[in-house]
């Protein structure tokens, strides 16, 4: 799904780099927007390698139209020129990038504050004027609504509150971090929860991005919000932009019982969890 604000508002014919890129899940992604150059960064080495089995697929050229170059680092405690010291300029675009992407991470940096300051100076410097940061975040206001509708039924010595479906699930395991009358957390970082995702994620820790704060850091590292949008709305409004570039697989997914296609149900709420979002270097 974050296919929708890649295509709107990645810079086309670009270069990319995409921190925390993972197995290169979202390669094909940037060949959608004619991607000229890729440079990606992982803090796992073994996804690292996986993704550049992904990229050469047997090739010795690769099977994208793009170079690509792929290092392990941790962009949420080293400088980016540090990750990429034993590369050439020319290979990492001179560390001046059009687009940065960090999908379905960048949470992982909210568990303290230097780690969040961090990862957007290394953002930050490694955008061109006019370039576009994006990604995809959990959603802190879907997050705080479940957490004040169950307060309802919250008693008080509890400690822990959890929610989800058959297809995801949400696990606080302490509350004394949110503050019930206010119905928001009363520091910014370090919010735990574990979460699960059906064929995904398996309860893994991960921590709450307030968006608001998230937005006042962005501006003061010179990124100006351009778009924010929780995925159901995105879905809905804006996925016949990019819908025939979908993969077989997905749109099959998506397809309902009368032959339409959306999202119902459990798989309604799930993608409720999540946010996309872009700033723009200014």
């Amino acid at each position: 799904v974050g296919s929708s604000d890649l295509n709107k508002y990645g810079k086309h014919d670009g270069t990319i780099l995409e921190l925390g890129c993972g197995k290169g899940g979202d390669l094909a992604k940037w060949e959608m927007i004619n991607t000229r150059q890729y440079v990606g960064v992982d803090i796992s080495d073994e996804s690292i390698r996986e993704a550049i089995k992904r990229y050469c697929n047997g090739q010795k050229s690769g099977r994208f139209e793009f170079g690509a170059v792929f290092a392990t680092g941790d962009a949420f405690k080293t400088e980016l020129p540090q990750i990429l010291e034993n590369f050439s300029m020319e290979e990492v675009c001179g560390l001046q990038f059009d687009n940065v992407s960090m999908q379905f991470c960048m949470h992982y940096a909210f568990g303290n504050e230097n780690s969040v300051e961090s990862m957007l100076t290394n953002v930050s410097r490694s955008l061109k004027s006019g370039g576009m940061f994006v990604g995809t975040i959990p959603n802190s206001d879907f997050i705080s609504w479940k957490i004040n509708k169950l307060a309802k039924t919250y008693k008080k010595g509890d400690t822990s509150v959890s929610w989800g479906n058959s297809i995801y699930n949400v696990t606080f395991p302490d509350l004394e971090g949110y503050d019930f009358e206010k119905k928001k957390f009363k520091t910014p970082f370090g919010n735990v929860y574990n979460y699960y995702l059906q064929d995904a994620v398996d309860n893994v820790p991960e921590y709450v991005v307030p968006f608001e704060t998230f937005r006042g850091l962005c501006e003061k590292h010179g990124l100006e919000l351009k778009y924010r949008k929780n995925f159901t709305d995105m879905f809905a409004k804006e996925v016949g932009e990019f819908f025939g570039q979908l993969p077989g697989p997905l749109v099959q997914s998506l397809q309902r019982i009368d032959g339409s296609y959306g999202l119902d149900g459990d798989e309604r709420e799930a993608a409720s969890f999540y946010v996309a979002f872009a700033f723009q270097k200014v």
